[in-house]
């Protein structure tokens, strides 16, 4: 009898113990899950933003810069 109402107890136990590890587990997905949701609205912003600027007709940061070089080596070249 009493080794009965050992072996429930280990059993209710370990049931706890499965039970908590579910539950933990469906909190890291859940948490994972909305990282990625997070995450990949970044990105979609990110490419908008780009997408936006190409579209405008607004010049990058690189492009100015190239283009402003080729003016001034233009004066450059003017002078001599």
């Amino acid at each position: 009898m009493k080794a009965k109402k050992e072996d429930i107890r280990k059993l209710e136990e370990n049931w706890k113990s499965l039970k908590q590890e579910d539950k933990d587990r469906e909190q890291r997905e859940f948490r994972d899950l909305k990282q990625k949701e997070k995450d990949s609205g970044k990105t979609l912003k990110k490419e908008k933003d780009r997408s936006s600027s190409k579209n405008s007709g607004k010049a990058s940061s690189r492009e100015e810069r190239e283009f402003m070089d080729g003016v001034q080596k233009e004066k450059t070249d003017k002078r001599k």
